[in-house]
């Protein structure tokens, strides 16, 4: 996982020191602290090797390319002095487009991506005679090709859609699978399942981009352009849930914006994961919201701090 997105979610406890709070999906309710740098990280991951057997980081050195540019226009949406929603908003087209590429690479390079093409293979190469070395190049390459062909088409229908920068109540969680695609997350067709379904990223504790569906925008024409959005209540801990079901192996908050301790447990099955034999039923949502008025904002502090709970009425 990008470092400088998971930055957004830990806590500066001290010079150049940050830390998350991890949960590992078989340990859920066992949470540890770890840095940005420790988490999510495996040596020649996206690693290749060509047609004559030379090995490349092609891959690497096109994310870290896409984040680069990605970072400045977060530090824009997040880092308003004043406002918990920028008024640098709508984005311009050149932050959008930085944006919406950086999205897609995080929507083809996950774990649950690789998983998910793997299993669909119905002959995979016999690799067994190779080094071990050799052997994970050859791996990567079929993920690898697919997000070369794949990320342009992707980048360029998700900069089309209409945007919402939306702001939680409640504290959110991201995970190794942070751009959520809703109800298609592992649609064999991923670019029509962007094009077609809500989509979501955790942006920090409580701030988050949503880009609704055809179906939105088809009774709300507010929602054909980018807006602004306020989740209140239940919608947000709908985001917490949806971003839960689809994380592959963990989820990350922040330390002291911790959806566990903010009222809300995991309910239901999550995304069956086919390549583990799983065959439930998927959950499905919906998200009804108002679109916030664009005269009206949330001060910043609220990005750090948390209302007091309500007192019981006297008796």
């Amino acid at each position: 996982m990008p470092q400088m997105y998971l930055r957004h979610f830990a806590q500066h406890v001290k010079r150049r020191k940050y830390e998350l709070k991890v949960r590992r999906l078989d340990k859920v309710d066992e949470p540890f602290l770890v840095t940005p740098t420790s988490i999510g990280a495996e040596t020649g991951y996206y690693w290749g090797i060509s047609s004559t057997g030379v090995p490349h980081h092609a891959a690497e050195e096109l994310f870290t390319h896409l984040e680069g540019r990605a970072e400045t226009v977060l530090k824009v949406l997040l880092d308003d002095p004043h406002w918990a929603l920028t008024l640098n908003w709508p984005l311009d087209p050149a932050q959008r487009h930085a944006l919406a590429w950086w999205m897609a690479a995080q929507i083809l390079r996950t774990t649950r991506q690789r998983k998910r093409l793997t299993h669909r293979q119905a002959e995979a190469p016999d690799l067994a005679g190779l080094p071990l070395e050799v052997q994970k190049l050859a791996e990567n390459n079929p993920h690898l090709r697919y997000i070369v062909e794949h990320i342009v088409t992707l980048a360029l229908t998700l900069e089309a859609r209409p945007w919402a920068l939306g702001f939680s109540d409640m504290c959110l969680l991201t995970s190794d699978t942070p751009v959520v695609i809703w109800n298609r997350p592992d649609d064999e067709d991923q670019v029509r399942a962007a094009a077609l379904s809500d989509i979501m990223l955790p942006l920090d504790p409580h701030r988050f981009l949503f880009l609704p569906g055809p179906s939105a925008q088809e009774t709300d024409p507010h929602k054909r352009v980018d807006h602004l959005m306020h989740a209140e209540g239940m919608i947000g801990m709908a985001l917490v849930q949806v971003a839960y079901d689809v994380a592959d192996q963990f989820i990350v908050h922040h330390p002291q914006h911790d959806p566990w301790r903010r009222h809300w447990k995991p309910t239901g099955p999550r995304q069956p994961m086919p390549w583990e034999g799983q065959t439930h039923s998927p959950p499905e949502y919906i998200l009804h919201y108002d679109v916030f008025p664009p005269h009206q904002n949330i001060e910043r502090r609220w990005t750090i701090e948390h209302p007091p709970p309500l007192s019981s009425p006297a008796a």
